[in-house]
């Protein structure tokens, strides 16, 4: 038998004539609204202008058949989306007399059908994804069901769903401005449109397919790489397990309030990041977590073989996939791994500029889990907090300028068993201590309000250990994220003089550090541009002790000798934690 077949299929016959399922090892589902867009553009296009009996393909898939279904390899972006298309051209014609045979042939694309009756199995639909996490396939069955349910005002669609409503609104306005045209329309896409399924005899050899595209530069994510690499090195009794451990994975990271933004790529990075500090590599010249984990033997900048994990074989290391697991624990729920003075810090650092600190963070959950150093945290993000500061301060805060201290640090933990000290003086920061207080200003009154918000955050806790940095009031979630900078002296100038100031002085204190503090947005609103006295009643409900405190405050003007004290108040809070982390 031969181990490849292709033939052509009109869209009706590979869709109808076949069941299908994205096995576990495929990526997930990424076409977003331009790619449904583009795809609804060119088969109008050729609708529009096509001659009699006149063909448009749309490419080909690669496809083994088991268990009665077809298992999709390559090309499932296509056919899901021609299932969502599909499904809301269905639902348009469902309602219109005239048109059965044309709602049936739409119908049995999608769902069995009942030889004797033509009544349809809404419950037997023809696709199944087994990659899809457990919310976006609840989101496909309520695209698929008979009595379709979708919420369309909801923030939180999924692609499929995003998707099925583009299709919805492209049909209704070609059903509006061309009411007979449409029908014609459905049965160009049907009939017309055509697609090459390339079948296999098994999945061995659509896996072999699968990853010679893969090292042909598809476009996949690295995570897509790593699981079908990791899944094709495993035996059959194996697979299965490893799949379903890698969608609990996903399925773990998509909820995930903190980490529901990445995949599971960055957790592959946060462990590239361990295994080079095992290997005692400070180069900022890094490769990329794909060739890191993938590519052998590649030299960096200095002539040394760095791609350490795939020089290892690590990949394909059962003791990888179960650290990969337990750093996805770790960092889907890293509140629950922090005592309540860890969480402080914690929380200070999630309002920095960039993400690099993350690095020393995994590589403190790899020292304690494997050396039990209990209190890691507690020792080492009060240094990474300040190093931080120091960054933003000296104006050193972006990618490159902490890069080596950071992947220093990363060494000293692992490597020199630091917990004290761990950051070492460099080019970019050769001082671990403050400047003086007039560059300390300076700073101040140049600094992006992104980096305010993080010397804001930290001053929090520095001005009272008490201070909380997350709490729910009025049944809402508060925290440094969501807070707001505060321009005590308010920002629009009222008057031409008040108390002593002009407008030119004022303007030169108003972004001065000393004058601003975090309030909770719905109560910076009510502050807005009042001044000190009225806003001291506000200040009474916020959860921020500062603001507390000022409310309390006898004194009915904020001046700027107030500022001048309070930016001395925060230097030299900042001085005094320099002093006793570094």
């Amino acid at each position: 038998m031969a181990e490849m077949r292709a033939e052509r299929k009109s869209i009706f016959e590979y869709l109808s004539k076949n069941k299908f399922l994205i096995p576990m090892y495929q990526r997930n589902y990424v076409w977003s609204e331009d790619e449904c867009e583009q795809l609804w553009e060119d088969v109008y296009n050729f609708f529009e202008n096509k001659e009699e009996d006149e063909e448009y393909f749309l490419g080909s898939v690669v496809i083994y058949k088991e268990d009665g279904k077809q298992n999709i390899i390559d090309g499932q972006q296509r056919t899901t989306t021609l299932c969502l298309f599909i499904r809301a051209l269905y639902e348009k014609a469902r309602g219109q007399n005239g048109i059965d045979k044309l709602k049936d042939n739409l119908a049995s694309c999608l769902w069995d059908i009942n030889p004797l009756t033509g009544n349809i199995d809404f419950d037997k639909v023809h696709f199944k994804s087994e990659v899809a996490t457990d919310l976006d396939n609840q989101s496909l069955e309520n695209i698929f069901k008979d009595n379709l349910i979708i919420d369309k005002e909801s923030k939180k669609l999924s692609l499929y769903e995003k998707n099925f409503i583009l299709f919805q609104n492209k049909i209704d306005e070609l059903a509006k401005d061309k009411p007979t045209e449409w029908f014609n329309f459905c049965l160009c896409l049907l009939q017309n449109c055509v697609i090459l399924p390339i079948e296999c005899d098994g999945r061995d050899k659509a896996l072999r397919i699968f990853n010679t595209l893969n090292n042909r530069g598809v476009s996949l994510s690295p995570a897509d790489i790593f699981k079908g690499l990791i899944f094709t090195n495993k035996n059959d009794k194996d697979r299965m397990e490893f799949a379903k451990e890698w969608k609990a994975l996903e399925n773990q990271i998509q909820n995930s309030n903190y980490l529901k933004k990445e995949d599971v790529s960055f957790l592959f990075t946060q462990y590239e990041h361990i295994i080079r500090a095992e290997h005692g590599e400070v180069d900022t010249v890094i490769p990329g977590v794909l060739e890191f984990w993938t590519k052998k033997d590649k030299e960096n900048s200095k002539n040394k073989r760095v791609n350490f994990a795939a020089n290892e074989d690590l990949l394909n290391k059962e003791e990888t996939f179960e650290f990969i697991k337990q750093l996805g624990e770790f960092w889907c729920n890293p509140y629950n791994y922090l005592n309540p003075e860890a969480k402080k810090y914690f929380a200070i650092l999630n309002t920095y500029q960039n993400r690099l600190w993350q690095m020393v963070v995994s590589v403190c959950f790899y020292k304690d889990k494997n050396d039990e150093n209990k209190g890691i945290f507690d020792k080492i993000l009060p240094q990474l907090v300040a190093y931080n500061a120091l960054g933003l301060i000296y104006g050193k805060g972006g990618s490159s300028g902490l890069f080596w201290g950071l992947m220093k640090a990363n060494v000293n933990i692992i490597k020199e068993n630091k917990i004290k000290n761990i950051f070492e003086s460099s080019i970019n920061l050769p001082d671990l201590k403050m400047p003086s207080l007039e560059n300390f200003i300076d700073f101040s009154k140049k600094a992006r309000p992104q980096q305010i918000r993080y010397i804001l955050s930290l001053y929090a806790i520095l001005y009272n250990e008490n201070q909380v940095m997350q709490w729910n009031k009025d049944n809402k979630n508060y925290s440094l994220v969501k807070a707001e900078i505060e321009h005590i002296f308010p920002r629009n100038w009222q008057n031409t003089n008040y108390n002593g100031w002009d407008e030119k002085e004022a303007q030169e204190y108003l972004e001065q550090v000393g004058n601003k503090m975090f309030l909770e947005k719905k109560l910076n609103i009510q502050a807005g541009n009042g001044y000190f006295n009225k806003k001291k009643e506000i200040y009474q409900s916020s959860y921020f002790i500062e603001a507390q405190d000022l409310a309390a405050s006898p004194q009915e003007d904020w001046l700027k000798g107030d500022i001048e004290n309070r930016n001395k108040q925060i230097y030299d809070a900042f001085s005094k934690f320099f002093t006793s982390v570094f």
